[in-house]
């Protein structure tokens, strides 16, 4: 009996403990003395988000419209994790711009000692990343990126293959698209040359493995814990195979001489600061692990907006024909700068449908907003809800229609250029963003060159996105009618 007290004593007190720790963690803005959505036990304000209830753009969403106008930033919480929710346009220019310099990390999780390829632009902070960055800087340059455009023509000429010329047709919009993206990160990235991509697609499929969101967290709130007990963020299998990929690549491509550069590995070995090979296999996995789901749902979504609106579509086609024909049916870089209405409606795309939800940035020294009693302390990690932004009604009116119009030089003159960040900006901004707007628009000339789409019985209209993942993504399927065009 005694035995049976001391345990539910010593239950109660651990209990007590926890209790009192939440309400510590959950306390800190009120601290602070910032304003700030009251959170919900344990969840913050994300309740219904780790369950899929709601994605998180629209928690961020609602926070960004109730509070707006009221203070430049408001105190967030998910779960227990205090943030800053940048509210302010002009305080989001100076995080991601002007003062860009005091919001250099953004505090992900990497352990590059016993997972190499975490040692990605993506992840790394610090002086880790600032050298990195200053390597990586001159692989992406314009030129470079136009040498890659021809590789991306290449691959993008298996879509015709695929659709072929038949009569009106029922097709897996998403699965098409993925081929596309999968084949183009395999070449560029890795070096793949035209072989059967399977066992590369399964393991971009599988590179998460047995992931936990609670142990994800816990990593981004205990770091140095996570690396002493060797916490995985990925599948040791497949981070095997993408390192062996990209190692036996490079060895390769060094025994051939004089071979035109279309891989990123080529690149990056070909700089004046070469990195070492574990490190360019790295830069070739942060390439896939922030490129090729926001590129697929772009995408997709793209050809679900333009079924529901033939107008557009005729336009857009239209427009990329008219174009071929003055380049001699060639896509170049002249090409891809003249579809100015195709890049248009890419980026309203990338409006409505913002694969990265919000940008993350952690201040690293002290940040004072200039005219205000404002502070940003040191170590607090800042949310700017891309999303939301995107979708406020005072930078564009009606914002849940789609009007590739919005983008019309005039039109994006009129607006600062915080309101649009779909790729960030600045020096976490996305450095492969040249080569990512590339690959789309030589996309969607081949999907829409020789096809037209239109709803059919399986479109879910209105679409729906997957409330379980942190990038906006489709929640099923997109599926369309396909037909060939003269």
């Amino acid at each position: 009996m005694e035995l049976l007290h001391r345990a539910l004593l010593s239950a109660l007190g651990a209990l007590s403990i926890f209790y009192a720790l939440v309400k510590i963690s959950l306390g800190y803005w009120k601290r602070r003395g910032i304003l700030h959505e009251k959170p919900k036990f344990l969840w913050g304000n994300i309740k219904g988000v780790v369950g899929g209830k709601r994605h998180v753009q629209d928690a961020l969403r609602d926070v960004y419209a109730g509070y707006k106008g009221r203070a430049p930033f408001v105190g967030f919480y998910a779960c227990l994790k205090p943030f800053i929710l940048a509210l302010d346009l002009k305080l989001v220019h100076q995080i991601v711009f002007t003062d860009a310099g005091h919001f250099t990390s953004r505090g992900l999780y990497s352990n590059p000692s016993g997972e190499p390829l975490s040692a990605n632009l993506l992840q790394l902070d610090g002086h880790k990343w600032r050298s990195l960055h200053a390597k990586s800087a001159e692989v992406f340059i314009p030129a470079n990126m136009k040498k890659l455009i021809p590789r991306l023509v290449q691959i993008s000429s298996r879509i015709q293959t695929n659709l072929g010329k038949t009569s009106l047709q029922t097709r897996n919009i998403s699965e098409l698209v993925a081929a596309f993206n999968v084949d183009v990160m395999a070449s560029t990235a890795f070096g793949l040359g035209g072989q059967d991509h399977q066992e590369f697609a399964k393991w971009t499929r599988n590179n998460w493995g047995d992931f936990k969101l609670w142990q994800a967290y816990l990593a981004l709130e205990f770091p140095l814990v996570a690396r002493l007990l060797q916490y995985k963020s990925y599948a040791e299998p497949a981070m095997a195979y993408f390192q062996k990929v990209a190692l036996s690549q490079m060895q390769e491509q060094r025994r051939r001489d004089r071979q035109p550069l279309q891989t990123l590995l080529q690149l990056y070995s070909n700089a004046d600061q070469p990195l070492d090979d574990v490190q360019i296999a790295a830069q070739a996995f942060g390439f896939l692990l922030a490129g090729l789901g926001p590129l697929n749902a772009t995408l997709s979504f793209c050809l679900y907006e333009l079924a529901r609106q033939p107008e557009l579509q005729d336009r857009t086609r239209l427009e990329i024909r008219k174009t071929l024909e003055q380049q001699g049916g060639q896509v170049t870089p002249e090409c891809l700068r003249e579809l100015k209405f195709s890049k248009q409606v890419l980026n309203e795309t990338l409006r409505l449908h913002t694969p990265h939800p919000f940008l993350l940035r952690r201040a690293t020294k002290e940040f004072e907003l200039p005219e205000s009693v404002f502070v940003i302390a040191k170590g607090n990690s800042v949310l700017i809800p891309t999303a939301a932004i995107h979708r406020d009604p005072e930078l564009y009116e009606d914002p849940d229609r789609f009007d590739p119009g919005r983008f019309e030089e005039e039109a994006r003159r009129s607006r600062p250029p915080a309101a649009f960040l779909p790729f960030g900006d600045g020096l976490r901004g996305c450095i492969a963003a040249r080569f990512a707007e590339q690959q789309l628009l030589v996309g969607l000339v081949a999907l829409l060159k020789d096809h037209r789409y239109s709803p059919c019985a399986e479109t879910t209209i209105p679409i729906e996105y997957d409330n379980r993942r942190l990038l906006l993504m489709p929640k099923s399927d997109i599926k369309l009618n396909v037909e060939g065009v003269d």
